[in-house]
């Protein structure tokens, strides 16, 4: 350890008029003042920023600069005789070296601040996390350009034929690590957001690298000495030893999360059945695979499925599907025998909203400020059918039928901004005259929700509290009044005419039944009482002409709440009302807050039976006999 601290002193000092630099550049953002037409507010900015940048600048150069000459210089010029001549071990002559470096490096970084901060040391304090955690990815972050750049300088400035290995293993490592990360994170395999990224993934990543490229710069000092040849064969060895040793195990987790199938989800956190048909989207943690996180489409039928993305669309007759893969849009029929996925050649912005016309022939893209209609007759190659500026960014796009785009208001609870006043517009797009125009407009901080029926024929207004409105999906004139008196209330259209509104009202669930009587919805609703409840889901016509309702006494979605569910049919005939399984909600359970287009009326449909169990399995209901069959998650 003396011997240690006795190179690095050496080394720091032979840098001190280097500290002193950095230092005296730090004495330069204090002169922002004198600059011509700065001042006050504006000269205290202008300092800040300078000084910022300058010791992000020195924080990157010293150890860039210092990391590719501290070994590589002594290496190629012999001057490692002179501390190998000494009692000391090639250990504290390599761990000295790179110690002197990184603390001229941070010192550097933080003498060019000093001045700055002694003016103005609260709001620069105040402008960055200066815990120990971020403290510690500072130093993670000088240490990895540190050795980074001392590794790439050996390479380069050592000219031995190791070079030409070196440059193919490169190469081939950053192609593996590359597509595995990819497979993982792109595809949507791993959460990012529950890995709070990028700090930990920094961590996850740069520690082993930083501890691969340490040991192999040891190695070539305590190996190769001070012979050039030997020296980058000692390096070379061991960096690709090592990193054969981190890159398997990481192509082998992308196989193995890869490989997972929706039989393999332990928990299912979101589920979208198609409009029609048996297809589902479903998501949710893989089984004994950490944070991995899986997308898929599912036949819930014959158990095809095929992996997905997220920002995916069903088409409404559920023969196709369509999602963002990374930045290309990927195309699939599913009403064929072996369902595939095809990358068409459109890209764009991951997360642009997309739309599948009634058939899955035409496809709309919208990133917000544009809109794109495509045929789909070659999904390799789609042709454009139309391009025009149109503000969606809060409006869902919708075809009404082949040729005819509508764009509607969804989503306006942005209180605390600036919502444009096209957000509240009803805009239909003809992509056979190419022309637009807008045939209604909701009133401005009237609702926060607007959803639109399936056909586009109406839309549902509410206001998260308890008024629930019904428009006309053209013109947004007011056809009814669904609610004012239940709490967050959720409505469904059914066969038949009909429409249900479900909440709570006074510690009791409440389902309104409404008829249509010659288009206008104004006959008072038939209301049943379901008896006590503190929370309420609406499910779909399970049979032609009952409708699933779960109930639950108490509020949130903790463990007790989550088995505390209650299964009702109501026969909306009659009002008649019969219990179902305990423990089951619908499936698509949050598709009234998250989905801005309603489920189809289809009585009896496969997705109306879908629910979910108290374990989080996806199970299938029969509605004659109430039996259970589980098709994928956790059985119990």
């Amino acid at each position: 350890m003396k011997g240690t601290f006795a190179v690095a002193a050496r080394e720091i000092g032979d840098k001190r008029l280097v500290l002193l630099g950095a230092f005296l550049v730090g004495i330069l953002p204090l002169a922002m003042p004198l600059l011509p037409g700065l001042g006050g507010a504006q000269a205290r900015d202008a300092r800040f920023v300078t000084a910022l940048f300058l010791s992000l600048t020195i924080a990157v150069a010293f150890p860039v600069v210092f990391g590719a000459t501290v070994l590589v210089s002594d290496i190629t010029q012999k001057r490692f005789a002179f501390y190998f001549s000494r009692p000391l071990p090639a250990a504290s002559i390599w761990a000295g070296k790179l110690l002197a470096v990184l603390v001229v490096s941070v010192s550097g970084a933080c003498l060019a601040a000093i001045p700055t901060v002694l003016f103005d040391g609260k709001r620069v304090f105040a402008a960055f996390e200066t815990s120990g955690r971020a403290t510690a990815y500072f130093l993670l972050t000088t240490l990895l350009l540190l050795v980074g750049a001392h590794t790439v300088s050996s390479i380069v400035r050592l000219r031995s034929a190791w070079i030409v290995l070196d440059f193919f293993l490169t190469a081939l490592f950053a192609m593996a690590t590359f597509v595995s990360l990819r497979r993982l994170v792109t595809d949507g395999f791993w959460n990012i957001a529950e890995m709070n990224f990028p700090p930990d993934w920094f961590a996850w990543w740069a520690v082993p690298l930083i501890a691969t490229l340490l040991v192999a710069s040891y190695v070539q000092v305590a190996d190769g000495r001070t012979d050039v040849r030997r020296s980058h064969g000692a390096l070379s060895a061991t960096l690709w030893g090592l990193m054969t040793l981190i890159a398997l195990p990481l192509v082998g987790l992308a196989w193995w999360v890869n490989a997972a199938t929706p039989k393999d989800l332990d928990t299912i956190d979101d589920i979208q059945p198609a409009p029609h048909g048996a297809w589902v989207s479903v998501s949710g943690g893989v089984r004994a695979r950490g944070s991995a996180h899986a997308s898929f489409l599912s036949d819930t039928e014959s158990g095809r499925f095929v992996k997905r993305a997220p920002w995916f669309a069903f088409s409404a007759n559920g023969t196709r599907a369509t999602w963002w893969q990374a930045r290309t849009i990927r195309i699939i029929a599913l009403d064929t025998s072996e369902p595939t996925a095809i990358d068409s050649n459109l890209g764009g912005t991951p997360g642009a909203q997309l739309a599948l016309s009634p058939s899955g022939r035409r496809l709309a893209v919208s990133d917000g400020k544009t809109l794109a209609a495509y045929d789909l007759s070659d999904p390799s190659n789609p042709k454009q059918l139309l391009a025009l500026r149109a503000d969606a960014s809060l409006r869902t796009v919708l075809f009404l039928d082949e040729d005819r785009i509508r764009l509607s208001p969804f989503d306006l609870r942005g209180a605390n901004q600036v919502i444009a006043a096209t957000a509240f517009e009803i805009e239909e797009i003809s992509l056979l005259s190419k022309k637009s125009l807008v045939t209604g407009r909701l009133e401005p901080g009237s609702f926060k929700y607007v959803r639109v029926s399936a056909d586009g024929r109406y839309l549902a207004a509410s206001n998260n509290e308890k008024r629930l409105t019904l428009h006309d999906g053209r013109t947004s004139a007011l056809l009814a009044t669904l609610s004012e008196d239940l709490e967050s209330p959720k409505m469904r259209f059914l066969s038949g005419d009909r429409m249900a509104v479900a909440g709570v009202a006074n510690g009791k669930a409440v389902l309104k039944i409404f008829l249509e009587r010659e288009k206008s919805w104004s006959a008072p609703a038939k209301i049943v009482d379901l008896g006590p409840a503190a929370g309420l889901l609406l499910g779909g016509e399970i049979a032609p002409g009952r409708v699933a309702v779960a109930l639950n006494p108490f509020r949130g979605n903790d463990d007790r709440s989550r088995r505390a569910w209650k299964l009702t049919f109501v026969d909306v005939t009659t009002g008649a009302i019969s219990s179902g399984p305990d423990g089951l909600v619908p499936a698509d359970r949050f598709s009234w807050w998250f989905s801005p287009v309603l489920p189809p009326a289809d009585a009896g449909s496969p997705a109306s039976k879908l629910f979910l169990n108290a374990s989080g399995a996806l199970v299938r209901l029969d509605p004659a006999t109430s039996a259970q069959t589980v098709l994928l998650g956790r059985s119990k």
